[in-house]
């Protein structure tokens, strides 16, 4: 049963302009979240009532880490809370990443859409997975270090050059060759999932995608984050927070 927790703040800091890193300390009988999951945060203050459904980055024990944009009023609010302040965070929410048995693993993340991949490495390699990390930036880098710690092999790209490849995430793993086994985790914006699924399709590898899409409820309740997917011959709709945020990435419709 889902259920609404009250967490500390324990350390909330900008990491790059505009992306900052929140960690909360939860009650101890929380339930563990996975890899591309999602919490609702509530602010609490009496103004803002819908949540700000957030990626889990990493959730180790009772310590949940969440590395977010502030751009919109509620996030701006959340930048600017302090250490032991507290706030509401839902139990996990939605369908995560479905790790594969054996092989390798690439994990493509572009924007806001990197921090779940940490906890999608820190669980492959629990599990004894070959993981490869691939992310792509705008300039400046964010969570490499926590990738370098937990990963195999970390590609990196940026748009200007300034570090690693210039050019988006995709065009590098164009140069790059893979196992035949590999399983592609991805999530970040939809032009880069669309070009991501071109490759996955001329590289014969099966691909995962995590949609970004608005929420109001977070857990099926209000169906505004709709998706379609197109299943065997059939386009149906699917709601991101229950159904999702994971798919199979040969079945979307990226419109």
């Amino acid at each position: 049963m889902k259920r609404v927790m009250t967490a500390r703040i324990a350390h909330n800091r900008e990491l790059i302009p505009g992306i900052h890193q929140m960690e909360l300390i939860l009650p101890d009988a929380a339930e563990q979240g996975r890899a591309g999951q999602f919490v609702n945060v509530y602010l609490n203050d009496g103004v803002h009532l819908l949540p700000r459904p957030i990626s889990i980055c990493r959730w180790e024990g009772n310590r949940l880490i969440l590395v977010y944009r502030a751009g919109g009023e509620g996030t701006k609010i959340m930048a600017a809370m302090q250490e032991g302040e507290t706030l509401g965070v839902s139990s996990p929410l939605g369908n995560g990443y479905t790790l594969p048995e054996s092989g390798h693993v690439l994990l493509v993340g572009g924007g806001v859409g990197v921090p779940p991949l940490f906890e999608t490495a820190v669980e492959a390699k629990a599990k004894g997975l070959r993981v490869t990390v691939a992310v792509g930036y705008r300039d400046a880098l964010f969570l490499k270090e926590e990738f370098d710690s937990a990963a195999d092999e970390v590609l990196i790209a940026t748009e200007d050059g300034s570090f690693g490849f210039k050019g988006n995430i995709v065009q590098l793993l164009e140069t790059k060759e893979f196992p035949e086994d590999t399983v592609i985790l991805s999530c970040g914006p939809k032009p880069m999932l669309r070009a991501l699924r071109d490759f996955a399709a001329k590289r014969n590898m099966k691909l995962f995608v995590s949609l970004e899409e608005r929420m109001g409820c977070g857990f099926g309740a209000c169906v505004g984050c709709i998706a379609k997917l197109e299943i065997n011959g059939e386009v149906v709709q699917k709601r991101v927070c229950k159904d999702g945020p994971v798919f199979d990435g040969s079945e979307v419709i990226f419109e």
